[in-house]
């Protein structure tokens, strides 16, 4: 079940230039597992045996999936983006 028609495509997984989209919807099993759908495998070139970060979102609503190698620009962009918002409230 696809949740999102998106409009911004993803070109490749080392375009830094889109925002984060929804690429689908997955269910927790009794296990506490879910499948990440091929569609985000591809984007960010994850492949059985990859370790992924699991990170909590503050308000504890969700949680985000990310490469060790990319925690760090990860964290640059989202500080960059409050610092955007800061100033546009100012």
């Amino acid at each position: 079940m696809r949740v999102i028609s998106y409009s911004k495509s993803i070109k490749s997984s080392k375009n830094t230039n889109h925002e984060p989209i929804i690429l689908d919807l997955v269910t927790v099993n009794d296990k506490g597992q879910v499948v990440i759908p091929a569609d985000a495998r591809s984007a960010i070139d994850v492949h059985a045996g990859d370790k992924l970060l699991v990170m909590m979102h503050p308000s504890k609503e969700g949680i985000v999936l990310i490469k060790p190698d990319g925690l760090e620009s990860y964290a640059k962009k989202m500080l960059e983006k409050l610092s955007n918002a800061r100033e546009s409230f100012k």
